[in-house]
């Protein structure tokens, strides 16, 4: 037969005659001298029980049958007073044989928790007032700081924080509490039961003994886990700009037989006896062209500028005296009417005279008439201007300065010199047309 004795959540030194009376007298329970519980004693006694079936032991009045069944791990009916008298209780706890079988004990102050989604070792520890070292010491199976699967649970300790081990075979909590250094007194505090009732199996909080060692191992696999990603990752990389690299290597030599091939091709091609019949053929056809434009431009030019010097210049060219005005200031003659210096005039006739000057000069009318267009057209942002059966084009502008229907006189500002439309630079492509036919405006401008 075991006695024990419990003053609410502690443990009180009481003399082992007071134990021996209580359980040898009936009810009411004498009780010793007050100077008799100050004589130092044992806080424990342990006495042999033949049976191994029952427990009796000493509690303060305030201490439930409830709250003694909880520590032992039984049912209240378990439990019953034998003696009590001035706040002393004396109870016997009954051991059923299936408490041989029992559930591992477990402090009632450490829950579980079950890991939801996103949590971390970090905020679940925050989140319960807990250091991340006071949730490693009660979860010394941890293998990682970082990785936690949802559904896995955790002990979370609520009051005294400490190591929580289980009781392996060839092991007591006695043993366990000698090894790590931990206090008797609090051990039993923390566990809500005296550590010798507990057995193989049971898990044991060791009050203010931390898992350090745990956290260092941790921390530093937690660095080499890091370093070693590291080096995957650099590995992937280096691994892929060599993938690209080759990729490159192989595209650029694929491009130079290609380019290689069709330069023989293009050499065989180019000293062929067919390419040369061609380009003869090409020569004479492009030499009777131009001859034939060239004849077509000088005898439309001596008549249309016959025409214009004579009478009826003063009726076609209102307001000028038959001549023209410069449509620009400053500028550099870069293309005659009817020349075919680019690929463009080559293809289309020039029918106008091109004035190069820097972008943004102002263009000025050549002669009085009306504003007929002023936007874009055939030249790009182009403004036309009509007087009887003239029209002046002047092309390839950056902006107009007049609108249509707009009355103008010679040298009022129209646009501004751009390179809209077709254009190579910016210039002005000035066109004079009478009776709807274009003329060399050279042979009327002074």
């Amino acid at each position: 037969m075991a006695f024990l004795f419990f003053r609410g959540r502690r443990w009180v030194p009481l003399a082992a005659a007071l134990i021996g009376a209580a359980v040898a007298q009936t009810p009411p329970l004498p009780l010793p001298a007050p100077l008799d519980l100050l004589t130092p004693t044992a806080d424990v006694v342990l006495r042999p029980d033949p049976g191994g079936q029952s427990l009796r032991i000493v509690t303060d009045g305030q201490t439930t049958e409830r709250a003694v069944a909880r520590r032992y791990g039984v049912g209240t009916g378990a439990v019953r007073t034998i003696a009590s008298d001035a706040g002393v209780r004396v109870r016997e706890v009954r051991l059923a044989e299936a408490a041989v079988a029992r559930a591992p004990a477990r402090p009632a102050s450490v829950v579980t928790y079950r890991v939801r989604s996103g949590d971390t070792l970090a905020g679940v520890a925050a989140r319960h007032d807990l250091t991340v070292l006071d949730v490693l010491s009660a979860n010394l199976g941890r293998t990682s700081l970082d990785r936690l699967r949802p559904g896995e649970t955790l002990n979370l300790p609520t009051r005294e924080r400490g190591l929580l081990l289980t009781i392996k075979p060839g092991q007591s909590a006695l043993s366990l509490i000698a090894g790590y250094g931990a206090d008797l007194v609090a051990t039993a505090r923390a566990n809500d039961v005296l550590p010798t009732a507990l057995r193989v199996g049971d898990q044991l909080l060791l009050p203010g003994v931390k898992a350090e060692g745990l956290r260092e191992r941790l921390l530093a696999a937690r660095e080499a886990e890091r370093k070693a990603k590291l080096a995957r990752e650099r590995q992937q990389q280096y691994e892929q700009y060599l993938s690209w690299k080759a990729d490159r290597e192989r595209q650029a030599l694929q491009e130079k037989y290609a380019r290689q091939e069709k330069y023989e091709a293009y050499l065989a091609w180019k000293s062929s006896p067919e390419r040369q019949r061609q380009m003869a053929a090409y020569e004479r056809q492009a030499q009777y062209e131009a001859a034939q434009a060239a004849a077509q431009a000088r005898a439309r030019n001596s008549a249309q500028a016959a025409a214009v010097v004579g009478a009826s210049v003063g009726s076609t060219v209102a307001g000028t005296g038959g001549r023209l005005a410069w449509p620009l200031r400053s500028y550099r003659l870069t293309s005659r009417y009817g020349e075919r210096d680019i690929a463009f005039h080559q293809q289309v006739f020039h029918g106008g005279i091109d004035l190069a000057a820097p972008y943004g000069t102002p263009v000025y009318a050549a002669t009085a008439g009306t504003v007929a267009s002023s936007g874009y057209g055939a030249f790009g942002l182009n403004v036309w201007t009509t007087s009887g059966d003239s029209t002046a084009i002047y092309g390839h502008l950056s902006r107009t300065a007049v609108v249509s229907g707009q009355h103008v006189t010679p040298g009022q500002v129209l646009g501004y010199v751009g390179c809209t439309g077709v254009c190579t630079g910016p210039h002005l492509h000035f066109e004079l047309r009478l009776g709807g036919q274009t003329v060399d405006p050279l042979s009327l401008l002074p």
